[in-house]
């Protein structure tokens, strides 16, 4: 079977770690996925070295997407840097729990529909409740 789609997921902090945890809670372990904390005393040599480890690690994969907390940010410029001349991977920003679990699960294998998919369905989340009827509520209605 075709390995086609991983994701590297690389923010400040521990939020790749975090998110990837919620990850798990919900769909299990994901084989196709890397994560990188980008953490306080860190450096270019650091990240440098967790980048070029994770695309070993997924060098079986059709295409690789790098996914990041926010553009011009350390994890996104040094993915940019180092992904520059593969034609195999798309640094992207912006992560949240839906956009890096549609990168993780879908099966489109043409890098730049993926990434289209992916942000789509990352933009597509994000929202704010609202209530559109207040209704008055006595004693009386119970639970």
């Amino acid at each position: 079977m075709t390995k086609i789609n991983a994701v590297i997921a690389a923010a400040h902090g521990e939020f790749a770690k975090g998110i990837y945890s919620g990850i798990k809670l919900v769909a299990g372990p994901m084989d196709n996925l890397q994560i990188i904390n980008f953490l306080e005393g860190d450096n270019y040599d650091t990240i440098d070295a967790a980048f070029e480890k994770a695309f070993e690690e997924l060098k079986d994969y059709k295409n690789i997407l790098v996914l990041t907390d926010l553009m011009g940010g350390t994890p996104f410029n040094r993915a940019v840097i180092l992904s520059n001349e593969r034609d195999d991977i798309r640094v992207l920003s912006g992560l949240n729990f839906a956009l890096l679990y549609q990168a993780l699960i879908s099966e489109e294998e043409d890098i730049d529909l993926l990434c289209e998919e992916v942000l789509r369905e990352g933009r597509d989340s994000i929202d704010y409740y609202r209530v559109k009827e207040k209704k008055e509520i006595s004693d009386e209605d119970g639970i």
